[in-house]
């Protein structure tokens, strides 16, 4: 036997032994891999085995906070803190006959130092909505918004409520129309036995460098009937100013004013705010606001506030913001200050 015929007879048997194991071994199931759903906007991917589009989304905030007047946590007080606030966020949508379905919700922590009087938790919106109904916990198509630097902005105190609402869209309009539950906003002052809900909607309006927001809203309080009414216009002035003049007129907590059972159609605010890039990475904003509620509710106040937004990173945010409030019948105001640092995805 020669050397060659021993090396080809080995290799023979090695793969004859190879083979037998190869065929005792189970196939792997090919695995399914994410796919990438391109139907709506970025950060969308297929639920493996199904049409539906998740995304994951969240939020981790630092702040450093100061002020004038002296906040207290159980038996300490001081005129800073620092407060950490996270939050994450579950969006599921899939394309169906009448448009979309769709479902939302969000939650939000926030620790200020002292475990048992200053950590929130809360359901930071869940909704759900098939075409043009939307039901869940969300905003009140009431509200217009507040200013660019939203800073102790005088502005509508509707809170985010239990609603149903219908919305469409079409060439640069929107219209929205919503019935609320008002307890979250009114509490107390609605009758021991109510049964009107909280009825408000908004048109939405958008063209070039304009767009704007109009809105009405109506509820019964113990002393009567409240109601409001809001504007909302944001300016494009060239490539990197922004101007945003939002008005309010109505009862109470409409205008931003304190929360009362008296219905007396006579308070207003209003916030005048400008925006101005100096590049892609930083921006500055500017705001004012006043708030005339009405006779029995208090007096006039007002704020001014200015921020400087660093954005050097997709996902990543630096602010340094003050602001200054004051009543027109006090001499001495409060100012505030915060620097935080946010990362969201």
């Amino acid at each position: 036997m020669t050397l060659k015929t021993l090396f080809l007879g080995s290799a023979a048997a090695f793969a004859v032994v190879g083979g037998a194991q190869a065929a005792d071994l189970s196939v792997a199931e090919p695995v399914e891999s994410v796919k990438v759903c391109d139907a709506f906007a970025s950060g969308y991917w297929y639920i493996p085995s199904s049409d539906v589009c998740l995304k994951i989304s969240g939020n981790v905030e630092f702040d450093l906070n100061l002020f004038s007047l002296s906040s207290t946590y159980g038996t300490h007080s001081s005129t800073w803190n620092f407060v950490t606030a996270a939050g994450v966020y579950i969006d599921a949508k899939s394309v169906i006959d009448i448009g979309e379905l769709s479902a939302h919700v969000g939650f939000q922590a926030k620790y200020a130092g002292d475990s048992t009087t200053a950590t929130t938790w809360s359901l930071d919106g869940a909704w759900l909505k098939i075409g043009a109904l939307q039901a869940g916990h969300f905003g009140s198509p009431f509200k217009p918004g507040s200013g660019f630097v939203d800073y102790n902005t005088k502005k509508s105190a509707i809170a985010d409520n239990n609603k149903i609402q219908l919305s469409w869209a079409a060439a640069g309009f929107g219209l929205a129309l919503g019935i609320e539950d008002p307890r979250e906003t009114w509490g107390s002052s609605l009758p021991d036995s109510w049964s009107m809900p909280l009825i408000d909607g908004n048109i939405t309006f958008s063209s070039g460098a304009v767009a704007g927001f109009l809105s009405a809203g109506f509820v019964q309080l113990d002393a009567g009937t409240a109601w409001g009414v809001s504007g909302k216009v944001d300016v494009g002035i060239g490539a990197n100013d922004k101007l945003r003049l939002v008005g309010i007129y109505g009862d109470n907590l409409f205008v931003g004013g304190p929360a009362t059972a008296a219905a007396t159609n006579s308070g207003w605010s209003a916030i005048a705010s400008f925006s101005h890039m100096f590049s892609s990475k930083l921006a500055f904003d500017a705001e004012y606001s006043y708030l005339h509620p009405s006779a029995s509710s208090g007096a006039d106040s007002w704020a001014a506030a200015a921020d400087l937004v660093w954005t050097p990173y997709v996902g990543f945010k630096g602010v340094v913001r003050a602001g200054y409030a004051n009543t027109v019948t006090a001499t001495t105001g409060s100012w505030s200050a915060q620097v935080y640092l946010k990362r969201s995805w």
